[in-house]
């Protein structure tokens, strides 16, 4: 189990997002911290989670969602990211050593899924 769980999807309305974490996790509250970062509270069975997502956090083109909990329905990045593509059909990518029990892996090599495939990448 990881402590946090980060995804990156790509070109993803805001609102999208929003209305996939609406389906999975009870909303508690919704603060819109500037233009790009929005942060929310929500619950998952008895824990309440902070979640940050931030637009335009790689590139003008990605947006980050971080669950600040180890609470959540994934057991890690990897099964977050599978789950996000399957719901909002738009490419995530999140960290290969998040889901690797050795941390010896380059810092660059992230796990990418999209409509073409699924696997590991080097993300510059």
């Amino acid at each position: 189990m990881q402590t946090d769980i980060e995804i990156y999807v790509l070109s993803c309305p805001l609102e999208n997002i929003i209305e996939w974490l609406g389906k999975e996790f009870t909303l508690i509250n919704k603060t819109t911290l500037s233009k790009l970062c929005t942060k929310l509270k929500v619950q998952y069975q008895e824990a309440e989670i902070d979640v940050t997502i931030l637009q335009e956090a790689a590139g003008k083109r990605f947006t980050s969602v971080w669950f600040d909990s180890e609470q959540t329905p994934w057991e890690n990045d990897m099964a977050c990211a599978k789950h996000a593509f399957s719901v909002l059909q738009c490419e995530v990518r999140c960290n290969y050593q998040g889901w690797q029990e050795e941390g010896t892996q380059d810092p660059d090599q992230w796990w990418r899924i999209n409509d073409q495939n699924e696997g590991p990448f080097i993300w510059k």
